[in-house]
């Protein structure tokens, strides 16, 4: 079966590495090479100021651990620099998802985001939701 290219959404990467409960599903494909993640410089960023939010369980710890989840996604990335303004969704912070996805030539975005979902792709791109794109790897398997 060959390896397809994901981007993931910050909020699937949160809820993975900043919620103890939380299964690693995606993060665990990815660091076990079953699925290519490309993330941008912005998207990054993101998801470091994320983690210092307050509610997060994650925003408890010391800043090294917060850094540690950013490397750890660095490790299993591959970071890409869009070229293209993308501006299709909502919510900017979403745009940079999409100008990721296009970027990489991603089979797909993962994402919780019911803005992106609605979007029903966009350049080729799906939008799956966490589930579906579980479900879907567990079909292939």
């Amino acid at each position: 079966m060959p390896r397809r290219t994901v981007v993931f959404d910050n909020n699937v990467l949160v809820a993975e590495l900043a919620f103890p409960d939380e299964p690693l599903a995606c993060v665990a494909l990815a660091e076990s090479g079953a699925v290519e993640v490309a993330v941008s410089p912005a998207l990054l960023r993101e998801f470091a100021a994320v983690l210092r939010y307050d509610h997060l369980p994650l925003a408890a710890l010391a800043p090294e651990r917060r850094a540690e989840a950013v490397e750890r996604v660095v490790g299993f990335a591959r970071v890409v620099e869009p070229a293209v303004r993308i501006d299709a969704a909502d919510d900017p912070d979403d745009d940079a998802v999409l100008e990721c996805a296009v970027a990489a030539a991603a089979d797909a975005v993962v994402s919780d985001d019911y803005h992106l979902r609605n979007l029903d792709g966009i350049a080729g791109v799906d939008v799956l939701s966490r589930k579906t794109f579980l479900d879907r790897r567990a079909d292939r398997e």
